[in-house]
Order: C-alpha cells, then sequence, then structure tokens
C-alpha cells in the first residue's frame, strides 16, 4: 500500500509537470489511442531517418518554419504554399493548397483501402443459435450426462453472425458501390457492410486526424449520420453507424480494436491490422511532410 501510495503520487507529479509541456507532454491527451509500442525488432528494421521522423513527430520536434522561428533558425513562420502560419500541424492537416491538392484525401483514402481489405475477410457465424450439445455436469457430487441436447450460444456475439451474404461497399471506385438505400440519400459512408437476406446495414466512417481529441471526433461522426440511421431503421432495416479514429502520426484510437472486435476480427489477424493502419497513416504522412514547401503534386 505504502509503495502504491509513492508510485501514484509520483505519477501524478510527473503527469502536473508534463502538462505544462506543449511538446514533451502531448501525451497528457491520449487518453482514447492505443498505445503504440515498438519492439526491438522492429526498430531494428526502421530506416534512421523513420525513427528520426516518428519521434520527432509525435513530439511536434519537426522543423517546420514555425519550429525553427521559435529555434532562432529562421525569422518567417509561413507556409510558402498559402502563407499562412507552417506548424507541423498546419503541414499534415490545415494548409489549405495541400487539402485543394488532395494531399489529406489520399492519405484517407490510402488507409480507408486497407481498412476495407481487413474488413472484407471478416467471417460471421451463420447459425450462431442452432449450436447443441450433450452436456456432461456435476451435481450434489454426483456425475450425470443430462438428457437429450442443450442449445448452448444461444445469441450473436458477432454483428456478422446469422447470414452469409454479407457485401462490403467504399466510396472508393476500384470497390463493390454501396447499395441504393444508402445511395439515394445525401451522405455516403466510408464503409458499408450490408446483408441483402436479414436487412442490416453497419456504416463505418474512417478519420485521419492529427489532433489526439480522438472522443470529438468520434462523437461528431456519430451525429452526422444519426438522422441516416433513424431513417434506415424507419424503412425496415437494423442500422449501425461506427466511426473509426486513425491518428495521422501513427496512433489508432480504440475504437478500431472494437470495430474489429464485433467483426469477429481476432487474433494475429486483428494485430497485424491495428499496426498496418497506423503505419499506413504515418508513412503517408511523412510523404506528405517531404513535400511540405513544393506546390506540385509528384505522388510516387
Amino acid at each position: 500500500m505504502i509503495i502504491d501510495e509513492i508510485r501514484n503520487k509520483e505519477h501524478s507529479t510527473r503527469v502536473q509537470k508534463a502538462v505544462q509541456q506543449p511538446q514533451q507532454g502531448q501525451w497528457t491527451n491520449w487518453d482514447t489511442a492505443i498505445q503504440r509500442s515498438l519492439t526491438w525488432n522492429d526498430i531494428r528494421h526502421m530506416a534512421p531517418l523513420r525513427i528520426s521522423f516518428l519521434i520527432r513527430y509525435v513530439y511536434d520536434l519537426l522543423p517546420s518554419n514555425a519550429n525553427l522561428v521559435r529555434w532562432g533558425k529562421k525569422e518567417d513562420p509561413t507556409c510558402p504554399l498559402c502563407r499562412g502560419r507552417q506548424t507541423t500541424e498546419h503541414v499534415l492537416c490545415l494548409c489549405k493548397v495541400a487539402l485543394s491538392q488532395g494531399r489529406y484525401t489520399w492519405r484517407h483514402n490510402r488507409v480507408l483501402q486497407e481498412l476495407a481489405s481487413v474488413i472484407s475477410t471478416a467471417e460471421g457465424e451463420i447459425h450462431p443459435s442452432s449450436t447443441s450439445s450433450t452436456v456432461f455436469t456435476t451435481e450434489g457430487g454426483v456425475k450425470k450426462w443430462h438428457e437429450g441436447l442443450i442449445t448452448i450460444n444461444t445469441h450473436r456475439k458477432g454483428l456478422l453472425d446469422g447470414c452469409d451474404d454479407w457485401v462490403v461497399s467504399t466510396d472508393i471506385s476500384e470497390w463493390e458501390r454501396h447499395p441504393d438505400v444508402i445511395r439515394k440519400t445525401a451522405l455516403m459512408p466510408n464503409i458499408v457492410i450490408h446483408s441483402a437476406s436479414t436487412q442490416q446495414i453497419i456504416m463505418v466512417e474512417l478519420i485521419v486526424l492529427y489532433k489526439s481529441r480522438m472522443e470529438e471526433a468520434h462523437a461528431f461522426k456519430e451525429g452526422k449520420y444519426l438522422d441516416l440511421t433513424k431513417q434506415l431503421k424507419k424503412d425496415g432495416y437494423e442500422a449501425k453507424v461506427m466511426p473509426v479514429e486513425i491518428g495521422a502520426r501513427g496512433f489508432v484510437g480504440s475504437s478500431a480494436y472494437g470495430l474489429l472486435s464485433k467483426l469477429s476480427i481476432c487474433g494475429n489477424k486483428k494485430t497485424k491490422a491495428l499496426r498496418l493502419l497506423p503505419d499506413t497513416a504515418e508513412n503517408s504522412s511523412d510523404w506528405i511532410w517531404s513535400r511540405r514547401n513544393e506546390r506540385l503534386l509528384h505522388k510516387d
């Protein structure tokens, strides 16, 4: 108890100090992000420049014009593309020229492509309620077999359980088109998982964001599709919207973990997905950063 009390006090002191540090205290705002760990094997296989970029990116220590001015290395903090103040966040999320050129959309679609590929591998149990077995139990110290079959697992464990005609569609051109019931509305979710036989629709909305306020972005997306969800339910569909947040700095929101679990994507498949999605966002952000002063857009 004494050790725990001392540890909690030291942790509280450390947090109070970190909150006052703009760069080193960034981690205090990562409440809903899944902790990202790098193994020695990961570090050995990373290029030195990528490790450097990752560390400086996370703590906002990249040589943006605003940081160079703060460090006394430059006098002009403006962005050469839009003449705004060039911070790391500005380069990766807020530059109007980069937005109009589709740089952020390109990053979003790269992550969306990977997320859709992972979701397309999900499979549910077709008849989860029909599982039955002869059960052996011990009652009052007497071992016996129950007479007849006893039904077990009578409820759906995953969102995809109960049918086998699920179709995954996205708003990316090379994928399956959204069902008509979605396309006739004014909103267009990033991913729609739908079953015609059971009239179920799961809408997945991907958010690639810089800031760590993932819970705010999650609530915003839920509110955006609230009316559509209600309308689908009135039309006889079982509808659900599930926003997923991926940080542009290589962190994944807990909502992604929850989505994969509810789609029965488990084990190594889930682990690989939770590594692939933030890696794709981070690599794309690296590309955007490397061309922060270039007006012409050239994606390799």
